[in-house]
């Protein structure tokens, strides 16, 4: 017993390194990929293929997206709440950048992206100053893609820290730090002033109601404890499948028209999609590789559409425009893999 009780925390001791890299990894890995999930993959911009452009833009977008993810995350961690909770909390953040940060959601020509009057106009709500297009567009794919998959593949590289906490204080503070600073980069610039009062006290109003569902649901996963976890050699639901539902719940909408069926048709496809994991999330055969598998789908979709078109802004080459998109794919088919490889997620049910 004595030789017992020594061993044990010299064990602890070891393992705490390999524990912190793990996590710092994990840390990294959501920087990167919410950079790359809400711009970079799409590909649309002016400095695809531009190496010192990319770069730059990977550290400011990790800064403007990863950052806010990780620190909503943490608190939903820290306070014991559930994916429902994190999901508002990421809607929340999303409506906070197409509204109150770069107001893209309000802009009548942002950025002189081309088509952006093309897909405004046909769903425009005069009263209310913006497209439920573009409404749609904006809230859900920075919702998914800036934050919500991104982080569903880097928890399940390791499920043993997937309800864990991520970040001491030393790196929330620095987390705030960075989001804050990007933030107010992209509020110097005039071209992001498009909101009117009323806009922007609406868009505040929403993300405050987010944040209140954000805790209603927090206090109901609470509540009611843990689910069970499913038996060792239970049959769970195909990775090849949930991979599937996610590619299609992405292809279905990016192909829709910006119009008002269009809109409606995309919005229908999401609720489904969202539903459907939610009730898949409380079975046994649901695992967070599942909910992996489906992000990984999303991500894929996104890489792959990219493929079909040329950047929305600037004189792009051949080359750059598709060594930019094959190396971004290649970004999200590695951390893919990483997430979908089996360790352990049978001991990590998905909330």
């Amino acid at each position: 017993m004595p030789h017992s009780e020594k061993t044990l925390p010299e064990r602890a001791r070891r393992d705490a390194p390999t524990h912190r890299g793990g996590r710092t990894v994990q840390i990294l890995a959501v920087l990167a990929l919410a950079g790359i999930g809400a711009e970079l993959l799409a590909a649309y911009a002016e400095t695809t293929g531009d190496l010192g452009g990319v770069a730059f833009s990977l550290v400011f977008f990790a800064a403007l997206y990863g950052a806010p993810a990780l620190l909503a995350r943490d608190l939903a961690r820290r306070l014991g709440w559930g994916w429902p909770s994190m999901l508002c909390l990421f809607a929340a953040l999303g409506v906070i950048q197409a509204c109150l940060i770069d107001q893209s959601l309000f802009s009548a020509d942002y950025g002189g992206y081309a088509g952006w009057a093309e897909n405004r106009e046909p769903t425009l709500i005069p009263a209310l100053g913006f497209s439920g297009f573009n409404a749609y567009t904006f809230l859900m794919g920075h919702l998914v893609y800036s934050f919500a998959a991104p982080m569903a593949l880097a928890e399940a590289w390791s499920p043993r820290r997937a309800r864990t906490p991520w970040l001491g204080r030393v790196g929330t503070t620095i987390a705030a730090l960075a989001y804050l600073l990007a933030a107010l980069m992209i509020l110097g610039d005039e071209s992001s002033h498009s909101g009117s009062v009323a806009q922007l006290f609406g868009a505040g109003a929403v993300v405050t109601a987010l944040v209140g569902i954000a805790v209603l649901c927090g206090r109901r996963s609470r509540g009611a404890g843990s689910p069970a976890e499913s038996p060792d050699g239970r049959r769970r639901a195909p990775i090849w499948m949930a991979i599937i539902v996610g590619l299609v719940a992405g292809l279905v909408p990016d192909l829709m028209p910006p119009t008002w069926l269009g809109t409606a048709l995309s919005i229908a496809v999401t609720a489904a999609l969202g539903t459907g994991v939610l009730v898949a999330s409380r079975r046994s055969w649901w695992t967070g590789r599942q909910m992996a598998a489906v992000a990984f789908g999303l991500l894929l979709e996104r890489g792959l559409l990219a493929f079909t078109y040329y950047p929305l802004a600037g004189e792009v080459t051949a080359a750059a425009k598709y060594g930019h998109n094959l190396v971004m794919l290649l970004a999200v088919l590695l951390a893919g893999v990483l997430a979908l490889l089996p360790r352990g997620h049978e001991q990590e049910r998905s909330r």
